[in-house]
């Protein structure tokens, strides 16, 4: 982010923003002698605990002591950011500790060279794969740029016709039209990823379907449509809380996030994420007010799910395809939970689509 170097001759504050002046030229604006690089930081850190709160403490009346709550503002950083915590002390586990400035940046990730050879499996070797590659994924009905392709494979000069010449393809074909789903349903009767170990459970669901008082057969009939898969909420946060990488980044205890560009300046609310939303923090306000476990003296803290499904096929050829439900935790920063290479979504259902033909009976005359 480009900032402009303070100069108390040629800036003046504009609603709390410093703008040039109109008498710099032209060449002043486009040259980028005057401006600094400030590379993104993260929010600032906690205030050290001795530090005295803002404010006047607040006691909430409940069973048992009061618990008195104070104010505790951090520091503004580069950026004029604020973090403002009403609670009864400072918190003692602050996930923006472990932010790193490569967290804040885009960058490239550098490849790093394998030296592992490629696996071709089910395929044997890799002339065996070209070939099995060329026939199954080029189309049906053979066309000239097929056979193209056809001849730069067997014209390779890397091509050996004894690395085809005992394939079985039957084999390969079977390997390939299989899964493990199918494998483990065979052997145990049950599927692999249903294991109770995984959390996963197994609900049939049933529909209940009126009929008119004059079919042939009146009333409210259930139908059975599918099986449910699922896991448990309870064991999903109990993993979450339990995966010490993912605990680190976790936010606790929610916080109000300001923007003061000056120290003269009013506070002004920043917006941005789940931990820092007024819904947030009333949720959270409500469970501290609320009576204690009798004989739990442990922190109470607020569990943000956030749920989303979509399609997924699950064949190339076809129309088959199922819902895969995924939650999410607001706790955690919006710009991890966008990232696939921090694997923070956690699979909790996964659904069928229903389809009903209902037939109509004959209606007595």
């Amino acid at each position: 982010m480009w900032l402009p170097l303070q100069s108390t001759s040629q800036l003046h504050e504009v609603n709390g923003l410093p703008r040039s002046s109109p008498s710099i030229s032209a060449e002043r604006h486009n040259s980028t002698t005057g401006f600094r690089d400030i590379m993104p930081q993260s929010l600032p850190s906690l205030p050290p605990p001795s530090q005295h709160p803002l404010g006047a403490p607040s006691s909430e009346p409940n069973a048992g002591p009061p618990r008195i709550r104070q104010i505790f503002r951090t520091p503004r950083n580069a950026f004029g950011l604020i973090r403002q915590y009403f609670s009864e002390m400072l918190p003692t586990h602050d996930p923006e500790e472990y932010i790193e400035s490569s967290d804040l940046i885009d960058q490239p990730t550098p490849a790093v060279s394998s030296t592992a050879q490629p696996d071709y499996s089910p395929y044997p070797n890799r002339n065996s794969f070209l070939l099995g590659d060329w026939y199954w994924n080029h189309g049906a009905q053979k066309s000239r740029e097929c056979f193209s392709r056809l001849i730069g494979i067997v014209g390779n000069q890397e091509f050996r016709p004894e690395d085809v010449q005992h394939t079985i393809w039957s084999r390969i074909d079977t390997d390939l039209g299989s899964n493990n789903f199918d494998h483990a349903e065979e052997e145990s009767g049950d599927e692999e990823w249903m294991d109770q170990d995984a959390g996963w459970h197994r609900t049939p669901i049933t529909i209940p379907v009126p009929f008119h008082n004059r079919s042939n057969d009146p009333g409210t009939h259930d139908y059975f449509v599918g099986d449910l898969y699922h896991r448990s909420f309870v064991d999903v946060i109990r993993e979450k809380l339990a995966n010490t990488p993912d605990v680190r980044r976790f936010h606790y205890e929610p916080f109000e996030l300001f923007w003061n560009p000056t120290p003269s300046s009013s506070d002004v609310r920043v917006h941005g994420e789940l931990y820092t939303s007024p819904a947030f923090l009333e949720a959270h306000q409500a469970l501290q007010d609320s009576p204690r476990e009798p004989g739990c003296d442990l922190q109470r803290c607020v569990v943000a799910m956030m749920f989303f499904s979509d399609g997924t096929h699950l064949t190339s050829f076809g129309t088959a395809k199922l819902w895969p439900g995924y939650l999410y935790f607001g706790n955690e920063s919006k710009y991890d939970r966008c990232k696939p290479s921090c694997h923070l979504a956690n699979h909790v259902a996964y659904f069928l689509e229903v389809f009903l033909f209902c037939s109509v009976g004959c209606i007595s005359s």
